[in-house]
């Protein structure tokens, strides 16, 4: 896989970032065409069961219904390309102001995982970002979105 040079190339994370920047990205992810039958990319339910095993080794414990709850949205809903590691040290500032995603654990799934940890922080209140990022980002499902939060945030802290 290919990625274009980003200069000049700073995580968002270390500029700060507003809300409907994130949307227009998460609009482009989502513009990508649905996989053929042959994909080689994987389900996002093997990309979220291998998160939570990563978490485990780490010595985190209790996570079993948190998984359980994050196979089953990974296995329904939506289908779309999925970054699967989208967070803002993996966002970079690119020409023009318009961000740019790199590290990719790309497989296909429900595309209001990659918005989670756009929610998690930030002014207001959780369900204020739910909203405003769901009223900016066509398709994007408050509930489920609502639903990736409490089913990952084990994982975020």
């Amino acid at each position: 896989m290919l990625l274009a040079d980003v200069p000049p190339g700073t995580p968002v994370r270390q500029l700060g970032w507003r809300l409907p920047e994130v949307a227009a990205l998460l609009r482009d992810l989502r513009s990508a065409a649905v996989p053929s039958e042959g994909s080689v990319l994987g389900p996002l339910a093997h990309r979220v069961g291998l998160v939570f095993d990563l978490a485990e080794r780490r010595g985190r414990t209790g996570l079993a219904e948190h998984r359980a709850a994050a196979v089953e949205l990974a296995s329904g809903g939506p289908v779309g390309l999925v970054h699967g590691d989208l967070h803002p040290s993996n966002v970079l500032s690119g020409p023009g102001g318009r961000l740019v995603a790199i590290d990719p654990r790309p497989s296909w799934g429900d595309p209001d995982f990659d918005a989670v940890d756009w929610v998690l922080t930030g002014p207001g209140t959780l369900e204020r970002r739910v909203g405003d990022l769901a009223a900016l980002v066509p398709g994007l499902s408050p509930d489920r979105l609502h639903a990736w939060c409490r089913a990952l945030a084990p994982l975020t802290g």
